[in-house]
């Protein structure tokens, strides 16, 4: 008798990006994965005979259409973003800005400068001599949004105002502005139900849906989670009747 076998896992997943030669960059962790699927899709023809009265199905050929990967991610970041969202994730550099225009503002007002991660954050007024400096008691500043709340306009002081201050670096992603990216997929997991025997996964070549949600407050009391897409495509650079086949394989490590 065969013994039973079941399946509990656990584990990474990573993906690379493919370009149009088929090469790929380097394997990145896509962080907190808490569920992953893979599912296979067919069509199915179907003959039903014409001489027994009866119309009786003799013939039933499935015929496999694709397969897809689904899955939750919980890691928010610009890379994991960007294949979900046809963006382009880049490096936003430190810098300084000197005399940023303010618009003329009144009490209660909230102004936005144009960099986050403010420092040093001096305001003056317009007097063309010698300009005023804007007292910081003057105003409620959230240095992390670059954000100003205009608490009182003091006698003496000329509008507009001007900001120079320092600002810190960090990454972004752009919406939409790539094409449709292909990526390879591996899944590194153990089978907690059998003594955390590996299991791999490996799709050679997938095309990412668009992102479906990006869920920004939360009410309730877990992480936010995004799910994320993938049709599973052949890789013709693989032989077809070859021991990895086109699309993909299941690895069960043996061990000792």
């Amino acid at each position: 008798m065969t013994q039973e076998q079941y399946y509990f896992g656990q584990g990474k997943v990573y993906s690379r990006q493919r370009n149009a030669t088929g090469a790929a960059a380097k394997w990145r962790w896509i962080g907190d994965v808490s569920a992953l699927s893979l599912a296979a899709e067919s069509e199915a023809i179907t003959h039903r005979e014409s001489y027994s009265g009866t119309r009786g199905v003799v013939r039933n050929i499935v015929m496999p259409t694709g397969m897809t990967v689904t899955g939750t991610i919980h890691q928010l970041d610009t890379d994991s973003l960007a294949a979900e969202i046809y963006g382009t994730a880049s490096a936003v550099d430190a810098g300084t800005v000197t005399a940023e225009p303010i618009p003329t503002v009144e009490v209660g007002d909230t102004i936005k400068l144009d960099h986050p991660g403010v420092s040093d954050l001096v305001v003056k007024d317009s007097t063309v001599s010698t300009p005023v400096t804007f007292p910081a008691e003057n105003y409620r500043f959230d240095a992390a949004f670059g954000s100003l709340e205009i608490l009182t306009l003091p006698a003496g002081i000329t509008q507009p105002f001007k900001a120079a201050y320092s600002y810190a670096g960090g990454k972004q992603v752009n919406f939409l502005t790539a094409p449709q990216p292909e990526i390879e997929l591996r899944y590194e997991g153990v089978n907690l139900a059998e003594n955390n025997a590996p299991v791999i996964l490996e799709i050679y070549k997938a095309s990412t849906g668009l992102l479906k949600e990006l869920a920004l407050i939360q009410s309730g009391t877990e992480v936010a989670g995004r799910e994320f897409s993938a049709s599973v495509l052949l890789d013709s650079s693989k032989p077809r009747n070859g021991a990895l086949g086109q699309y993909g394989r299941l690895i069960q490590v043996a061990t000792k």
